[in-house]
This record gives structure tokens, C-alpha cells and sequence, in this order.
């Protein structure tokens, strides 16, 4: 009975500690992630990547297939924003 006892609280005990090291673990994790999305460096690679982008579809020619899911998905863009295109002043 005494191994049990010993073997219960063992189990218990490494459970508890994983969870702990778990939960501290994800929550280093997630400052990590957090503190390289807010840094320079990650706005200026993201900048550069749209950039690029941008460069590479403007050079590119499309195919009918590409201009039917563009022009659907642009007129969802358009419809969604109504609202908003309609309020702007147009000079």
C-alpha cells in the first residue's frame, strides 16, 4: 500500500511540474513572438516583402483564370467597403 501511496504522489508530482513548465514554456514563447512582431525589423521585412509582392504581380501577366478569382475577390473587397469608399470626399 505504501508503494501506491508513493507511486500516486510521484505521478501527481511530475504532472504538476509539467504543467507548470508547460505554462511557462507558452508564455515565454508568446512574449517572444510578441516582442518580434512589434520590433523594426520585422515592420521593415514585412514592408520589403509587400513591396516585392506588389513589383512581382504588377510585372506579371495573368491568365483568365487568375482574372476571374481576382475580379471576385476585388468586388468582395468593393462590396464589403462600400460603406467606407462612399464616405470618402472625392476631390
Amino acid at each position: 500500500m505504501e508503494f501506491y501511496k508513493k507511486f500516486f504522489f510521484a505521478t501527481l508530482t511530475i504532472i504538476v511540474a509539467s504543467i507548470i513548465l508547460i505554462k511557462f514554456t507558452l508564455s515565454s514563447l508568446e512574449n517572444k513572438i510578441i516582442e518580434v512582431i512589434k520590433s523594426d525589423r520585422f515592420h521593415d521585412f514585412m514592408n520589403e516583402r509587400i513591396k516585392y509582392q506588389l513589383q512581382k504581380h504588377a510585372t506579371k501577366n495573368l491568365d483568365k483564370e487568375e482574372i476571374e478569382f481576382y475580379t471576385k475577390e476585388i468586388n468582395k473587397v468593393i462590396i464589403k467597403w462600400k460603406p467606407v469608399i462612399d464616405n470618402l470626399d472625392i476631390e
